[in-house]
């Protein structure tokens, strides 16, 4: 079996559906950002203060392709599509969710979080065009895209269930 990967623009519930997903069928979860905190032992927004963004995807361009032969759901960070490099690796990849809802829906969960450099560093008008700019990525790199907004976790869960049976059976 090969890794089960989530892809979308931060907030759209990657981390929390992986992990329920990874309940359901008993594997393991496997977030990208907090593997890259271990990792280098500081938080992303550390991390980003300190050696800046493109730092950082490198760091996530070399995890991703230490994870390649994981047998898990690894759940990434909304960025990891900006190079064109993980956007091949994750064409390749076979499971690959594009989780997704309007823009809308997105900030008011992510108005005033701190713990996100992006969304601290930069406007709701620059979050929408990063947002948009983003959205061809991660239909390039997926394989499904699934559409969350007013579904539940397990809604979700149910919803990709169907695309994994040839992969878990």
């Amino acid at each position: 079996m090969k890794p089960i990967f989530f892809v979308g623009f931060m907030g759209v519930g990657k981390t929390t559906v992986g992990k329920r997903l990874g309940e359901v069928l008993n594997l393991p979860v496997i977030d990208l950002d907090q593997y890259i905190e271990n990792k280098e032992k500081k938080p992303i927004k550390d991390i980003f203060l300190k050696h800046g963004e493109t730092y950082f995807r490198e760091l996530e361009t070399k995890v991703l392709l230490e994870l390649k032969s994981e047998k898990a759901i690894i759940t990434t960070g909304g960025g990891i599509v900006d190079r064109k490099e993980n956007r091949a690796f994750l064409q390749n990849c076979g499971s690959v969710f594009h989780l997704t809802c309007p823009f809308e829906a997105l900030w008011e969960r992510l108005e005033g979080d701190l713990d996100r450099p992006l969304v601290q560093n930069n406007s709701k008008t620059s979050l929408m065009e990063l947002y948009e700019r983003r959205l061809p990525l991660y239909e390039s790199g997926s394989t499904v895209t699934i559409f969350t907004e007013g579904k539940s976790v397990d809604e979700v869960v149910k919803l990709l269930l169907p695309y994994l049976q040839q992969n878990i059976v």
